[in-house]
């Protein structure tokens, strides 16, 4: 049986990849190059990036 609970892990793992595909589809239907969107939308996922690593860091052990 598959758990229905999430994890605050999670939420960081998809406020990650959110913002890429934003950013991809920003690209898509701006006509702006996809090389900007995703640059545009790795700046945020860089940022959560750094809470999950040195503000909030999964458990040791």
């Amino acid at each position: 049986m598959i758990s229905a609970f999430v994890s605050s892990y999670d939420v960081v793992l998809a406020a990650m990849a959110l913002p890429v595909v934003i950013g991809l589809l920003i690209s898509a239907i701006t006509g702006v190059s996809a090389t900007v969107g995703l640059v545009i939308g790795g700046i945020p996922s860089l940022l959560v990036l750094g809470y999950a690593l040195f503000v909030a860091p999964p458990p040791k052990g």
